[in-house]
């Protein structure tokens, strides 16, 4: 990857990953480091973040509960699964590797989504987290790992092959609109330096042109690879 050439193109690089992808945080960290952003922006709410420090202990606790009561009582418990489950309730890798940078660094983090939609599908965790609904993930969680193995197929198709076989949703198009006048802001407010916004992989396909205007160079980091 040429870095001087990708930052003489644009001020602002667009990194797409694939969330709660347990192999993700390495390869994220890579890019991050070679490409030496002074501003650094994340798809992630400040309403996400302060939620799963406040609750996360609380929820992990009631999940390794139950998880003890089923291995007491010989219910299988997949650990592939109940790791899939901490990543929903932990803060996210990609937090957790641009927080440390930028700690590093002394350079500014911004969370940047919108935190209404945070709001309204982390009210019903603790529903999520019933005994029940617990029992039924470990029995289903071959899907949710085949769900994570299909977007990975689906981003490779769309980044080196140019198809598109994935949805492009409202609520995208209005977090999009969102963030893309914060980054707009930021990039007034800071003409000089490098942004980088480090957001999911299906952010970058903008059918709408919303980034349009920002002109960024959109890269997609995944194992030890790069599509630019």
């Amino acid at each position: 990857m040429d870095v001087t050439a990708l930052w003489n193109e644009t001020r602002l690089i667009m990194l797409g990953t694939i969330h709660r992808d347990r192999e993700g945080a390495d390869a994220l960290r890579r890019v991050i480091d070679a490409l030496a952003p002074e501003i650094l922006t994340l798809e992630f709410s400040s309403y996400g973040m302060m939620f799963r420090r406040t609750h996360g202990e609380r929820l992990r606790k009631k999940v390794d509960v139950l998880v003890h009561e089923m291995r007491d009582t010989g219910e299988q418990v997949s650990l592939q699964a109940l790791d899939l489950l901490y990543d929903y309730i932990d803060l996210p890798y990609e937090y957790a590797v641009t927080s440390r940078y930028a700690d590093r660094v002394g350079i500014p983090l911004l969370l940047l989504d919108a935190g209404v939609f945070s709001y309204v599908k982390l009210q019903e965790m603790d529903a999520l987290l019933r005994p029940d609904n617990i029992r039924t993930w470990f029995k289903t969680s071959n899907g949710a790992d085949d769900a994570l193995r299909k977007e990975m197929v689906f981003a490779r198709l769309f980044f080196e092959k140019g198809v598109k076989v994935f949805s492009y949703s409202d609520e995208m198009l209005v977090r999009d609109r969102h963030v893309t006048h914060r980054l707009a802001l930021l990039m007034r407010q800071h003409r000089m330096k490098r942004l980088l916004h480090v957001c999911g992989w299906q952010h970058l396909s903008d059918p709408c042109g919303v980034y349009e205007p920002l002109n960024p160079v959109k890269v997609f980091v995944h194992d030890r690879s790069l599509c630019i």
